[in-house]
């Protein structure tokens, strides 16, 4: 058996740094494209600090459509996805016309520790999600499919009566 070793290659700046818990923890309960729509408002987030736009994303719901191949339904759902997870909160304000301008406060995510204080209470909001748009619709948007293969799309009503509220 060899062993493989990662080298760095050509190096250079103007990068983004992505933590080990989006992989490790986040990914197996929030799934490919909450990841990656994750990942493309903390690309855009405002860091400032001390201003009013600090942690905001300037980069929403528009883009996100055109640059990756997410539909408009699906985005809502990616949304309470990624605030039952605590890796966003988003801020609704009324702009007329039935419309709201959606700002989405993106977090850091939490460290190993921190997640696992936090983790029923994700896997709760998660396997709520499950329950209610598969009791909405006749042809309900499979939240679960959206959900991460290894731990999101497996919870079940057991996970929403068997963790702490």
């Amino acid at each position: 058996m060899s062993n493989a070793y990662i080298r760095t290659g050509e190096t250079r700046t103007g990068f983004s740094i992505v933590f080990h818990e989006i992989f490790d923890l986040y990914h197996p309960y929030i799934g490919d494209k909450a990841t990656m729509y994750y990942m493309y408002l903390l690309r855009f987030r405002n860091n400032e600090q001390g201003g009013r736009e600090e942690g905001k994303s300037w980069k929403g719901r528009n883009s996100v459509t055109e640059k990756f191949q997410l539909s408009y339904s699906t985005l809502p759902l990616l949304d309470e996805i990624l605030e039952a997870s605590g890796l966003v909160n988003i801020e609704r304000k009324p702009v007329g016309r039935g419309k709201d301008k959606i700002y989405y406060i993106v977090n850091d995510p939490l460290d190993r520790e921190r997640f696992r204080d936090r983790e029923s209470d994700i896997r709760r909001k998660l396997a709520t999600m499950i329950r209610t748009y598969g009791a909405r619709e006749k042809n309900p948007v499979k939240v679960a499919s959206l959900l991460g293969k290894e731990m999101g799309a497996k919870l079940t009503d057991e996970d929403i009566n068997s963790t702490s509220a």
